[in-house]
């Protein structure tokens, strides 16, 4: 079993779509189905590193931030039924500064003047990759596609960046995504609109590319075409047709800025980990 439990394959991928798989059957009549995508990245952070924040790592500090969009998503969609414009520039804005605070140290390391630029790139791509989510919130089956094409092209571009274990943590973002897509596909009904169920994986992913541009070899404007992602989901008419046929065409929507993103990252000097 432990033999098992080890597998990279096991980790990223089984265990986080399982956990998401169980979450969202519960969640799926709620609006809380955002929160299955969480679960499922804290079961694969509970396996790959633990839950041990001793040394406040990058890494570390974006699984806090990511639980911290857990938590806002459960009291949001407790506390707003809709995202106002202002609570809608809040978020992003909020988001846009945890980044901030997770590539902290790695902008330390750079000279001022190129410190002040990536950090500004930074936030503004986290602003934008998180209120680009707000554009699907009205529809479950286009989030949870949008948040699966986003959590495994973080996981592609990280590993072609050189880092597995953001990789891992992409992957398993994208894992639970699909799980909540799944469950509704089985159901054959849309889950109650909850406006909140991409903002785990928006943020836990935006920060995975981050970081595979800043400690990788992967360049930035790789990151691009995933800012479209969700916006691709809105090119296919989803409404009236089948939920498990409005989530494979969602899904094939948001494939192509995906594979955009990977094939820059493959072609432009994306290197595998050693």
């Amino acid at each position: 079993m432990d033999d098992l439990l080890n597998n990279p394959a096991v980790q990223a991928g089984v265990v986080p779509f399982l956990v998401a798989l169980v979450a969202s059957a519960f969640l799926q009549r709620t609006r809380l189905l955002g929160l299955a995508i969480g679960a499922g990245l804290l079961a694969a952070v509970g396996l790959t590193m633990g839950f041990s924040f001793e040394s406040l790592t990058s890494v570390r500090k974006l699984v806090l931030v990511a639980g911290a969009a857990m938590v806002a998503s459960l009291l949001l969609e407790a506390t707003a039924s809709a995202c106002s414009a202002t609570l809608r520039a809040t978020l992003a804005a909020a988001f846009a500064l945890a980044a901030l605070w997770v590539v902290q140290r790695l902008l330390a390391q750079q000279e001022t003047g190129a410190a002040v630029f990536a950090g500004a790139a930074a936030v503004l791509y986290v602003m934008v990759l998180v209120d680009s989510f707000h554009q699907v919130g009205g529809d479950p089956v286009r989030s949870a596609s949008s948040a699966l094409l986003l959590g495994l092209t973080s996981g592609a571009l990280a590993l072609l960046g050189a880092s597995a274990q953001l990789a891992q943590l992409g992957i398993a973002i994208g894992a639970a995504a699909g799980g909540t897509l799944l469950v509704q596909m089985i159901a054959g009904k849309r889950a109650p609109v909850g406006w909140t169920l991409g903002l785990t994986a928006s943020v836990g992913a935006g920060l995975i590319g981050l970081l595979a541009v800043f400690t990788g070899s992967l360049p930035w404007f790789c990151l691009l075409p995933t800012l479209v992602i969700p916006w691709a989901t809105r090119w296919v008419p989803s409404e009236g047709r089948p939920v498990w046929l409005a989530s494979i065409l969602c899904a094939c929507a948001a494939l192509i800025p995906s594979l955009l993103a990977v094939a820059l990252a493959w072609f432009t000097g994306g290197t595998s980990p050693t």
